[in-house]
């Protein structure tokens, strides 16, 4: 059926005010309002997080865009803990209709991906949840494990990260974490008894979270040098890089490992009295920003 000319006219009225009303929501959009409520919920988290956004504006369909989203923890500026270089914060539609606050997360980070959910407490529902997938992670480009430690860790990084729990108190948080590095390296800034690096082709990590501990479930290392495992448990802290370590684990050096690094071995012959099945055995203590490595 043909529209008649009033038809049109109100058609133009209605396309006009969507238009100028989308215009003034971009150009009037209380970006700063947004940062101070995001950065305002990071701190309820843990006092010592905080967020920043390099530009926050809004994104069709419902939804707003955070451009170079960062978090920080204490006295970290200069390295945060989390970059993104795009992030999409929008209601999932169908939940918002069931009175849900569901969030659907989609973004881009460290040139990889990330894709979940954020379900925030209202008045009917107290608890906090959410899961985010995340995968091609360049470690390389991290800031914080760039600058902070005396070693680089590259490689590129996938997983899960699913939490719940009592929004009133984050000592209830409860969660799990599955990682897995591919094609990894770790390499020192200072050559260590002659070795520059140790080849880490794949590592698997399965973490739990329970009342600010976190208890390693798996902890595998697979390369061509060295294979290891790592158990343990990391209690948390307020300032993540103060949570202290209480960690075991083994190395086992493998074939490649000598004749890459043939200046170690005279170095192992003398400390055979520790080895047992090819296996060295080893403790770490102190904390996150301070790791203290020892033999058994």
């Amino acid at each position: 059926m043909a529209f008649n000319i009033k038809d049109k006219k109100w058609l133009g009225y209605f396309v006009y005010i969507v238009l100028v009303t989308g215009f003034l929501l971009y150009v009037l959009f209380p970006a700063e309002m947004v940062e101070e409520f995001i950065d305002n919920s990071v701190s309820r988290v843990n006092p010592e997080l905080s967020f920043k956004a390099g530009q926050i504006k809004p994104w069709l369909p419902v939804g707003v865009r955070l451009v170079e989203a960062k978090i920080f923890s204490g006295d970290n500026g200069q390295s945060p803990l989390f970059r993104a270089e795009s992030f999409y914060v929008g209601p999932q539609i169908v939940e918002l209709f069931k009175g849900e606050s569901r969030f659907q997360l989609d973004g881009q980070a460290y040139t990889g991906e990330i894709h979940g959910w954020l379900g925030l407490p209202d008045e009917n529902k107290k608890s906090l949840a959410g899961e985010i997938n995340f995968k091609n992670f360049d470690l390389a480009s991290h800031e914080l494990l760039a600058n902070k430690f005396d070693y680089k860790i590259i490689g590129s990084a996938a997983g899960n990260i699913t939490f719940s729990g009592n929004a009133a108190n984050i000592d209830d948080l409860n969660g799990k974490v599955v990682l897995r590095l591919s094609n990894g390296q770790l390499q020192f800034q200072e050559a260590i008894f002659g070795i520059a690096s140790i080849d880490m082709k794949s590592v698997e990590f399965e973490l739990a979270l329970n009342n600010r501990q976190v208890n390693i479930v798996k902890a595998e290392l697979g390369g061509a040098e060295i294979k290891g495992s790592l158990s343990g448990s990391i209690q948390l802290q307020k300032d993540i890089m103060q949570s202290s370590l209480n960690l075991k684990g083994t190395l086992e050096p493998l074939a490649e490992f000598y004749k890459n690094n043939p200046s170690i071995r005279e170095l192992l012959k003398n400390m055979k009295k520790r080895v047992k099945r090819g296996q060295y055995f080893f403790a770490i203590t102190g904390t996150l920003d301070a790791p203290r490595f020892k033999l058994l």
